[in-house]
């Protein structure tokens, strides 16, 4: 009996299991199926519309001048005075750097004397030609009287009246007279070439003359144009020969914005200059407004540089520029058709977008950058592509889960 309910106590505990785990299965509370729903991603989009916009670029360059002076001695001599320093406005003809002059106003007395010494010259030659005109007429009358003389001695020696000694000395007086004949008579020949000759000498006296008051005019430097002066090289005092250096200064109207334009708008600017149309830059320093215009650009590609050096014309904002002072500034170029605006969000790499279908997901679309353009206070990227069509809606937020077909919801657009 005691073997039999051994066996038999282990069969009961496995049936009394088996009858509890049966009784609380069916017991068991019953689940609701939970239908798994996509999340749709919060968006902001705006509809598609293309159209011709200006493409701006954002130049990063220096002020520069394109009329910059170096002025320089002209001459040897010490500095008397220098009225201005750097930075000084000066006007056309103000006084800039006084050099002492002792040493040119005694060269231009000496040159003076000069001219009057060959004045004087022409005087007397003159009066000479004028005297032998006036005595030729006379020296041939008494010419012919010693000659008549001569005549009448030899008449009265043939007859034994007169002596040799008073004929030859009638013809030695008839020799000389001839000798002062002939002397008048080249004076007056020769006069013309004399008057020539001493001409000459006075247009060399009168132009040493004249450079003479230009180098004391020049030891009074003058503004060359209305500017500022950059560097003040010398001092009172200063001992300077020709050629030295005395101050450097620019023209105010002169000013250049210097800046490097990226290759890739090359082209289009310099189609802009072939066909004269005016590219204008603009932007504010130190809160004050900048406004120029291209004149040219750079001859010259430096290695590495990745563009071409332009050169701005500042119409505007001169007048308290530096030169050197650097600075960014917008240049606009002529409108391009079918493009398009859009934030800088919208761009996903450097050439994708996404526009929204009718199903609410993302298509991704290939676009070309063709610059960007300043709008609402905002620096925007100009887009182009033959697959964007009017009334798309286009992603402006910047997913970082963004890919074809991913399901959004758009909550508000730009």
């Amino acid at each position: 009996m005691k073997r039999l309910r051994r066996l038999l106590l282990p069969v009961l505990i496995i049936a009394a299991a088996i009858a509890v785990f049966m009784m609380l299965k069916a017991t068991k509370p019953q689940s609701k199926d939970v239908g798994i729903q996509e999340k749709a991603w919060p968006v902001a989009a705006v509809p598609v519309k293309t159209g011709a916009w200006p493409t701006n670029i954002l130049l990063y360059g220096s002020v520069d001048a394109l009329h910059y002076s170096v002025l320089t001695a002209a001459l040897p001599a010490d500095v008397k005075r220098v009225p201005v320093i750097e930075g000084s406005q000066v006007r056309k003809g103000d006084l800039l750097v006084e050099l002492d002059d002792q040493d040119a106003r005694l060269d231009l007395v000496q040159r003076e004397a000069d001219v009057a010494k060959a004045q004087a010259a022409i005087a007397v030659q003159e009066s000479r030609h004028q005297a032998d005109l006036e005595a030729l007429p006379n020296e041939r009358r008494l010419y012919k009287l010693v000659q008549a003389e001569v005549n009448r001695l030899v008449d009265l020696k043939k007859k034994q009246v007169s002596s040799q000694s008073a004929l030859d000395t009638a013809r030695q007086n008839a020799a000389r007279q001839s000798i002062s004949i002939a002397r008048i008579e080249e004076s007056i020949r020769t006069h013309d070439s004399k008057m020539l000759e001493l001409q000459a000498a006075l247009e060399r006296a009168q132009a040493a003359l004249e450079k003479s008051r230009r180098q004391l005019e020049r030891t009074r430097v003058r503004a060359p144009f209305d500017g500022r002066v950059v560097k003040v090289l010398v001092a009172r005092g200063h001992r300077v020969n020709v050629g030295a250096h005395l101050l450097e200064m620019f023209e105010n109207t002169s000013l250049m914005f210097r800046a490097m334009l990226p290759a890739v708008y090359v082209p289009q600017v310099r189609k802009a200059l072939s066909e004269d149309k005016a590219l204008t830059v603009e932007g504010k320093v130190d809160g004050n407004e900048v406004k120029g215009h291209l004149i040219s650009l750079g001859a010259e590609v430096r290695q590495g540089s990745g563009g071409v050096e332009a050169l701005f014309l500042i119409d505007s904002g001169w007048n308290w520029l530096q030169k050197g002072r650097v600075m960014r500034l917008r240049l606009t170029l002529p409108k391009q058709a079918d493009v398009m605006p859009v934030p800088f969000e919208a761009l996903y790499g450097s050439d994708k977008i996404y526009v929204i279908d009718d199903e609410q997901r993302l298509r991704p679309v290939t676009v070309e950058r063709v610059g960007e353009v300043w709008l609402n206070g905002k620096n925007q990227v100009l887009i182009r592509s033959p697959e964007l069509k009017p009334g798309q809606k286009l992603l402006i937020t910047q997913l970082p889960n963004a890919v074809e077909s991913l399901l959004v919801e758009v909550v508000s657009g730009d």
